[in-house]
């Protein structure tokens, strides 16, 4: 009996401590587990639980001219923050006596005081609002330095450029289109926190203190701020006189694609946006498509003569209208009776039925095809955020189609894209996509990286382009663009009245738009520019509206460029 209790007793023994050793095993793995083979992942999520991470607004890479001149920099600011951990006046208190400096209703910043964490009471101040905070000394309220984004030259080039929010991120333009470049991380601000959830930052020591910052990087464009200043101010006056709607005046350097100004109006001043509605914000030089109308009779004639369709000395019978089925085209002041007219007659008197009979001597897959090249019904390859692809129709073009496109209906494309097709004629041939940024620099100035030039693509041959510049220049000297010549230039040029379409799309509004394309010299261009009006009031046709303005423009343009009188120039090659 004994002995049979004395087994038993043993047997339990035996498993009681079998129990122990395994539970012992078991805690010891588990806490080579924690210490060992987790530790790195505990201690991140121990230094999560215990820590917050307020974004604060970064220092920016800046945006400069070709010249180098300042179009975006960040400068320092102050922001400041209440820490109700460590209150120690009544909170109404606080707020009578900071209302005056910040600038806020006393009952609106009781109301942000008793918020229970780390919080922003303002954002962004000059130094001397933050040296008063500062002075006051209240427990909990603390100043903290960030960095805010200065556009020193208030609206210039503002719907290029664009403009960050409160945090410094892009929201619009070059400033959202290039946020991987300038941005290049967040900073941070660390905020820790003990076991109950109350922050423990401490303004002057204490707990951590993170700003994590990295290398800004300048981005340096093709933009010329005298330029651009040229262009805003003649806009602006043009606006002004004809009582129009909006306008813009882009200018390119034909060989390269550079844009070297961008001027759109009425703008905003990209410092006070919150103050701007969408319509002024807006790059709509490239984001809104319309019918463009007469410019389009260049891209015709050269699709006609590259395709080997017409020849320089081809006449066409115009009377004043042209019947297509139910259809009537009509040519605005046209004589009595036939005209014949050649390409550049065409041109010169901007004929809707000469340009549609151009159009009509090739097949519809054949002017697809080059308008194809030119760039229309694609974006640019500019980089331009938002950029429209415009609309060219699919085959097959029916004929009232096909006439239309002929002289610029019938087809939507952005101011853009038009100027960028004219690049095929300025350029013997070559088609340039629009070049915005040169190269980026360290906060130096050591140059990082260049955008080279694009490869242009040829869509026709220089006899052809060369060909239509001289028609175009017959615009300028005896056509509807008389008032473009500029003293000691020849110029050549397209004017273009396109009716407005409605904004439901059915029908035409009764407003147009005028514009007017230009080369300067017309035998060997430097410099393209791009008028633009939208419904001017006090007068109808582009040549009383956007050609007065390319005048103004171009002629201090080629002043400011060094362009010399044709006189003074070498002589092209014939």
């Amino acid at each position: 009996m004994t002995t049979s209790r004395t087994r038993t007793f043993r047997q339990r023994s035996r498993t009681v401590q079998a129990f122990f050793a395994i539970a012992a095993l078991g805690l010891a793995v588990r806490l080579v587990v924690l210490q060992v083979i987790s530790s790195a992942d505990l201690s991140e999520k121990a230094r999560k639980q215990h820590t917050s991470v307020i974004k604060l607004a970064s220092r920016r890479g800046e945006i400069l001219d070709r010249q180098g001149q300042e179009l975006a920099i960040s400068q320092d600011a102050w922001s400041v923050y209440a820490q109700p951990s460590e209150y120690e006046w009544p909170i109404e208190t606080m707020a009578a006596t900071l209302s005056p400096e910040l600038g806020i209703e006393p009952t609106q910043l009781t109301r942000q005081l008793r918020q229970r964490h780390w919080h922003w009471l303002i954002r962004q101040r000059d130094a001397s609002t933050s040296e008063r905070v500062r002075a006051m000394k209240i427990p909990g309220i603390g100043v903290h330095r960030e960095s805010r984004r200065v556009y020193p030259r208030g609206t210039l080039a503002a719907n290029l450029i664009g403009f960050v929010g409160l945090d410094n991120q892009g929201l619009a333009g070059i400033e959202h289109d290039l946020e991987h470049v300038l941005s290049q991380g967040n900073d941070t601000l660390l905020v820790q926190t003990n076991a109950h959830g109350q922050e423990i930052l401490r303004e002057n020591g204490g707990s951590p203190l993170a700003s994590l910052r990295s290398e800004r990087k300048r981005v340096v464009l093709t933009i010329d701020e005298t330029l651009q200043h040229v262009a805003e101010r003649e806009l602006e006056h043009s606006i002004r006189e004809l009582g129009a709607l909006r306008g813009a005046v882009v200018m390119m350097d034909p060989h390269t694609g550079d844009v070297l100004a961008y001027a759109l109006a009425p703008t905003f001043d990209p410092n006070r946006y919150r103050d701007a509605d969408w319509a002024r914000i807006k790059n709509w030089v490239a984001q809104d498509v319309y019918e463009p109308g007469s410019t389009m009779k260049i891209f015709t004639v050269a699709a006609a003569l590259e395709a080997g369709a017409i020849a320089p000395n081809t006449t066409f019978p115009c009377g004043p209208t042209f019947r297509i089925g139910r259809h009537t085209i009509s040519d605005h002041d046209a004589p009595a009776g036939i005209r014949h007219l050649t390409p550049a007659q065409i041109l010169e008197v901007s004929s809707n039925v000469g340009a549609l009979q151009v159009g009509l001597r090739m097949s519809g897959a054949r002017h697809r095809q080059i308008l194809s090249e030119l760039g229309f019904g694609r974006t640019s390859g500019g980089g331009f955020g938002g950029e429209s692809r415009g609309r060219l129709p699919a085959l097959p073009w029916p004929t009232v189609r096909h006439t239309s496109i002929s002289y610029g209906y019938g087809l939507s494309a952005t101011a853009l894209q038009v100027l960028t097709a004219a690049t095929a004629i300025a350029d013997d041939g070559r088609l340039h996509p629009p070049r915005l940024v040169d190269r980026l620099e360290d906060p130096h100035g050591k140059v990082l990286e260049r955008f080279p030039v694009a490869s242009p693509s040829l869509v026709f041959r220089p006899e052809t382009a060369t060909t239509v510049r001289k028609m175009l220049a017959t615009v300028v000297e005896t056509g509807t663009a008389v008032a473009a010549k500029i003293p000691g230039y020849h110029v050549a040029g397209k004017t273009g009245t396109a009716n407005k379409a409605n904004p439901g799309g059915a029908g035409y509004s009764g407003d147009v738009i005028a514009s007017f394309l230009g080369f300067v010299p017309a035998e060997r261009p430097e410099l393209l520019v791009l008028c633009v009006l939208d419904s001017p009031r006090k007068a109808h046709y582009a040549s009383m509206t956007a050609v007065p303005l390319f005048q103004a423009v171009t002629r201090e343009a080629l002043r400011t460029l060094g362009i010399p009188p044709d006189d003074l120039r070498e002589a092209p090659p014939s």
